[in-house]
């Protein structure tokens, strides 16, 4: 296999928050220059059943108005201004179509409903460059500190949240992974969709033996990454608790910056794994599919291969972006999170028809299911960071702060999600998918995983 060098040498760190996602560059929101003033909005109140009235029963009284002032830094008597950040991975060669629109209808959407407790949301979108970290720290102090927003949502790749919930103090929904080591210096909450591995490592290893893909009869190899080392750790402690005979434990040092020590280590690792008795080898993080299929490419290995955190990316990313040969993953298993989101589309899951449908109305834009476009999953990413945020906002109340949005979040409960199966916040938890996922198995003709119906 040849490897398209150039761009592997990016950290592999940085592959997993541009697998799916473009963005197309926005123009700033209009802030509100103007001299504040007091609003007041009135809860209806109950109306009897005129079906089934009771004499005995008073009428309710009605809700005594209540008076929306400014509360926080981005939160006014009429509006709360956020700010969107999007990866602009038109770079990257993606299509994702008008990304600003899609998030500007769904804010619009809200608006025109009432706003969230009678306040309208003001946006501002920013789509930095997806390789410059620079870039996203430019934008975090531009929207906390010049348009000073209550919130940032949208995909904030590697350590970029920390810059707002930790540094700023500012609320912070994203699309990717924020660490239980982050999270614990934010002086703001930092809310994900990407689950914390300590909560579902033992319950997809119970899955893997449970489909049968992992037996206690078959000695496995653990792979993992030293920029992944507590999740390898929990993994390889959740092996041995189910009895599964881990006959190696190897490490990645490797960062991805260097693809000839990446290959080096690799090639290290399978003779590691032949001479251990190995017979499968098992990935504790996501990251490390990039670097198996180099592996596997470059040695005569043909272990079978279990992926219990998936790619981390789009296989088609891997091939398209980076050169990589797919062909081992033909040998693997992955734990996806089920039906891909043209599928929900079609079957009409997890609300993902209702939030394409609604788009390509306000827009006129054809989000495409074939694939003929990269437009579908921006889509979608749009919805899933309005649906956390205007929920916990609205059950925060007109007393709109960082703390009892804060405190919203960890009494929420079970939350609706556009294409997750099953989501919640609670005390301590700021991480939403509670999937462990489905087996999967790879299917080269549509290069992506799919689960074994």
């Amino acid at each position: 296999m040849t490897t398209n060098k150039k761009t592997f040498r990016r950290s592999i760190a940085l592959l997993a928050a541009l697998a799916l996602f473009a963005a197309a560059c926005g123009d700033d929101s209009d802030q509100d220059t103007s001299e504040s003033t007091t609003t007041t909005t009135t809860v209806a109140p109950s109306v009897p059943d005129e079906n089934n009235p009771d004499p005995d029963v008073e009428d309710p009284e009605p809700d005594e108005p209540v008076e929306l002032t400014a509360t926080d830094t981005g939160v006014t008597e009429s509006m709360i201004r956020i700010g969107v950040v999007f990866p602009d991975t038109s770079l990257l060669g993606r299509d994702p179509g008008d990304l600003e629109a899609k998030f500007r209808s769904i804010a619009d959407a809200v608006n025109e409903s009432g706003g969230i407790n009678g306040r309208s949301i003001e946006m501002t979108f920013r789509a930095p460059n997806p390789l410059d970290d620079l870039a996203f720290d430019a934008i975090c102090v531009e929207l906390t500190q010049d348009v000073e927003v209550f919130a940032a949502l949208g995909l904030f790749p590697r350590t970029s949240a920390d810059c707002y919930a930790s540094i700023n103090d500012t609320i912070v929904v994203s699309t990717f992974g924020i660490s239980a080591d982050q999270r614990a210096s934010y002086s703001a909450p930092g809310i994900t969709i990407v689950p914390d591995p300590a909560r579902l490592v033992d319950a997809r290893i119970d899955a893997l033996i449970e489909g049968g893909v992992l037996d206690p009869d078959v000695p496995v190899a653990l792979a993992g990454g030293d920029v992944a080392r507590a999740e390898h750790d929990l993994y390889l402690a959740a092996l041995t608790e189910a009895g599964i005979n881990v006959v190696a434990d190897t490490i990645l040092l490797a960062d991805g910056q260097d693809l000839l020590a990446l290959e080096a280590e690799m090639r290290t690792f399978t003779e590691v794994w032949a001479s251990s008795g190995a017979e499968m080898v098992v990935a504790s993080t996501a990251l490390l599919s990039q670097a198996l299929l180099i592996a596997y490419n470059s040695s005569a290995i043909d272990l079978p291969m279990v992926l219990p955190e998936g790619t981390g990316v789009a296989p088609s990313f891997l091939q398209d972006q980076q050169g990589l040969d797919l062909t081992p993953f033909e040998l693997a298993t992955a734990l996806v999170e089920g039906d891909d989101q043209a599928t929900k589309y079609e079957t009409g899951a997890d609300g993902v028809r209702e939030c394409v449908d609604a788009f390509e109305a306000s827009s006129g834009e054809d989000v495409a299911l074939d694939e003929s476009r990269n437009n579908l999953a921006p889509t979608v990413v749009a919805c899933q960071v309005f649906d956390i945020f205007v929920a916990i906002a609205t059950a925060a109340g007109a007393e709109l702060t960082t703390e009892s949005f804060a405190a919203a979040a960890e009494t929420f409960g079970p939350i609706d999600v556009t294409d997750l199966s099953s989501a919640s916040l609670g005390p301590d938890k700021f991480d939403l998918n509670d999937s462990v996922g489905v087996v999967a198995t790879y299917n080269a003709e549509r290069v992506q995983f799919e689960p074994i119906s």
